[in-house]
């Protein structure tokens, strides 16, 4: 099949995805979600470089991608885990980051312009992020992430729900953890084994898996909107039962904001050995209400699922359970209220409060999937792996489930019979609801027997026009548009009423509890943890071994070596690798903020002193404008019809002394003036003075050279007389 059907957006070709090609995460051989969409905007994570990359797709789609350019999204603080999920939350002002290791939330900037981008299309964007509990995952190295939901009724938008495979939901608002609700057995530690957290082998398949929330009820005991199912539906009770939960479903949705501390949502909570369990939980409940495992009815013998791995909750009436196994089996049944709580009898549960049941699950079909081609030799080995599922918010009977071979479309064909059903007042029979699903493979990445697949690295599906976007560990990406029926569609009830904030507003990490995260060097020593060692042979001398021996002892030592020395510090480089070229990409981006910064420093400063002499200009004309209407004011008071003589006289006396005090000031810039001439020409008599030399008249000056040569004379006559006479006497 050639690229341009199987990429009807063109973004084979775009530079978004070339660089998130460039830099896939070096393990990719099973599922993961690295893509993600909210509304017009398309978010996908780069390995590489350690940041979100977004683009307006709708805009891009219209325009083409090679005119939009995309955003990086840089996270403010660094992911010590490989990120594997991309989860945005309602309303789309944050967005969870999340791996086995850790979970880190991204607040996304906001959007102006003329394109709606963020920061008005700004290249690169460093935005608040917060790891959340990462001293918790960095001293329980067994510790492993789940599932994550954001809670669909937070009035804040910030309500994050981790499971993870302690059996505990962490509840977080922002950054700050408030609850810690256990919904299994707490696993024991075992000393005989090298893990710091091994479960006991009665605790396997008691691990949670999955999770999700159902639509909200009311609060039995303090009456409360009371409403009531049964397990069966083929009478007219069953159908009276749908329609008051309906009626239910909808008056809650209109008084969650008013009465939050009397409405709970059913946490349904999936194992692995396909128990389901219910926790009531409230956005404040400190202690939720655990209730199971559920009644599983018609009974099987496997309970509808030996090894679980999904489970997904579509809101109808009553709400759709999806319940999906490694092996491709789906379960479709419905989550409905028992008539009679009913009390658990298991076990393993002993140490956990578990109250009776309110709920029952009534599986309705079970649709097998085909994971890769099917084979023609019976005898092969059916392949098995992990199965993701998500909704489609358009068609409400429709879901997907995609894995390492590939992406299926699942199209629950009794929803619409059950909502016709219920909202009837006739009285039909339910038959219709025997008619079996369908399921549609559209994606398949695995077309043999080997081990070598084609894992779906992120899915995400497209509104308006709808279509879906998958990413597969090839660097390959499939874009396709989704055929809408609108006669299958079922109209949504909306739900998005403003409420107060009642929460607190999340308060900012002190620089105490920075400090207490673990540095990169803590991770680096992590990640060299081994655990097998290598100890010091120390053999008899004595004796020599055989070559058999010493070649299994030479193969074993270097397994050791290379799987327990040389791949953790081919990890550690390439972590070290990623780091550097995230603090070169965080530097070069401050960089850049700070030279924008300066910039906006200057332009703030020579702003400031033009606003400076704009202000002495105006103060100077103001107290001139002052000064003329004090005048006006004296005018024109002096000018009243209703003066007094004295204010007359008064007026009188101002204007007579103003004019002597002009003529003062006249006389003394007078004065003033002369004693500036008299400085003048003392100064210039000064000046001459130093200048003047005294010269002699010319016949005096003749007659003081004559003297003076004569006198010359008579001197060199006296001097020639005295050495004469020296010679004559000898001397």
């Amino acid at each position: 099949m050639s690229t341009g059907s199987t990429d009807t957006l063109k973004l084979n070709h775009t530079a978004m995805f070339a660089k998130i090609r460039a830099g896939l995460p070096a393990e990719r051989n099973h599922t993961q979600n690295l893509l993600e969409c909210k509304d017009d905007m398309l978010f996908a994570w780069d390995s590489g470089e350690n940041c979100l990359l977004a683009i307006n797709w709708r805009l891009a789609a219209l325009e083409g991608f090679d005119s939009i350019q995309y955003q990086n999204l840089i996270p403010s603080v660094p992911q010590s885990f490989q990120v594997e999920r991309v989860v945005a939350s309602n309303e789309g002002s944050l967005i969870a980051l999340a791996g086995a290791r850790g979970v880190t939330v991204l607040e996304l900037p906001r959007r102006w312009g003329k394109d709606g981008l963020y920061m008005e299309g700004k290249e690169k964007i460093t935005c608040r992020a917060i790891n959340l509990d990462a001293q918790l995952f960095s001293n329980n190295p067994h510790l492993e992430l789940r599932q994550l939901r954001w809670h669909p009724f937070s009035p804040t938008d910030s309500h994050l729900l981790v499971l993870l495979s302690d059996n505990t939901i962490r509840v977080y608002d922002n950054s700050t953890l408030r609850h810690v609700w256990q919904v299994g057995p707490v696993p024991i530690k075992s000393d005989n084994s090298l893990n710091s957290s091994f479960p006991t082998p009665f605790l396997l398949g008691e691990m949670s898996v999955d999770f999700d929330i159902a639509p909200a009820v009311a609060l039995k005991d303090e009456g409360v909107l009371d409403s009531s199912s049964t397990t069966t539906i083929n009478n007219k009770s069953k159908k009276d039962a749908l329609n008051n939960n309906r009626n239910t479903t909808k008056a809650l949705n209109e008084t969650t904001t008013k009465n939050s501390e009397r409405i709970e949502w059913p946490v349904v909570v999936l194992r692995e050995n396909g128990n389901i369990y219910v926790l009531m939980a409230g956005l404040d409940s400190y202690k939720p209400r655990l209730q199971g495992p559920l009644t599983i009815t018609p009974e099987s013998s496997d309970n509808y699922g030996l090894d679980s791995c999904a489970i997904l909750i579509i809101p109808s009436l009553p709400p759709t359970l999806i319940i999906a196994e490694s092996n491709g089996n789906l379960h479709h049944a419905l989550f409905l209220e028992a008539e009679e709580a009913e009390e658990s009898f298991n076990e393993v549960d002993a140490s956990l409060v578990i109250h009776p049941s309110e709920y029952t699950v009534h599986v309705l079909e079970t649709v097998l999937l085909e994971l890769g081609l099917p084979k023609d030799d019976p005898k092969s080995k059916i392949y098995n792996c992990p199965i993701q599922l998500k909704r489609d918010y358009i068609n409400e009977m429709r879901y997907f489930a995609y894995h390492n071979a590939g992406l299926h479309a699942i199209t629950i064909n009794f929803i619409s019979e059950l909502q016709r059903f219920a909202e009837s007042d006739v009285d039909e029979d339910i038959s219709p609801l025997a008619i079996p699903s369908h399921a549609e493979y559209i994606v398949c990445t695995k077309i043999d027997t080997s081990e070598r697949i084609n894992a779906v690295l992120g899915f995400v599906l497209l509104q308006m026009p709808s279509g879906i976007v998958l990413l597969l560990s090839s660097g390959q990406v499939i874009s396709l548009k989704l055929i809408i029926d609108p006669k299958v569609l079922v109209e949504s009830v909306k739900i998005k009423e403003e409420t107060e904030k009642s929460l607190p507003k999340l308060e900012a990490k002190s620089e105490l509890d920075r400090m207490l995260e673990p540095s990169f060097v803590d991770h680096i020593k992590n990640m060299l943890k081994r655990d097998v060692t290598q100890p010091i042979l120390s053999v008899d001398k004595t004796s020599t071994p055989t070559l058999q021996e010493s070649y299994e002892l030479l193969t074993q030592a270097i397994e050791v070596l290379r799987t327990q020395y040389l791949k953790r510090h081919e990890q550690v480089r390439a972590e070290i690798t990623k780091r550097i070229n995230t603090i070169k990409l965080r530097k070069e981006q401050q960089e850049r903020e700070i030279a924008d910064l300066e910039k906006e420093r200057e332009n703030i400063r020579e702003t400031a002193h033009r606003l400076a002499e704009r202000f002495e200009e105006i103060s100077e004309k103001q107290e001139i404008i002052t000064k003329k209407c004090q005048l006006l004011v004296r005018q024109a008071h002096t000018r009243l019809p209703t003066n007094p003589v004295a204010d007359k006289e008064f007026a009188q006396e101002v204007e007579r002394i103003n004019r002597e005090t002009k003529d003062l000031a006249n006389a003394m810039l007078q004065a003033r003036d002369a004693i500036n001439k008299q400085s003048y020409h003392i100064s210039k008599y000064n000046q001459t003075a130093k200048k003047k030399t005294f010269h002699l008249p010319e016949r005096q000056e003749k007659n003081i050279k004559e003297i003076l040569m004569q006198i010359a004379a008579e001197v060199d006559l006296q001097i020639r007389d005295v050495k004469h006479i020296n010679q004559q006497l000898g001397v």
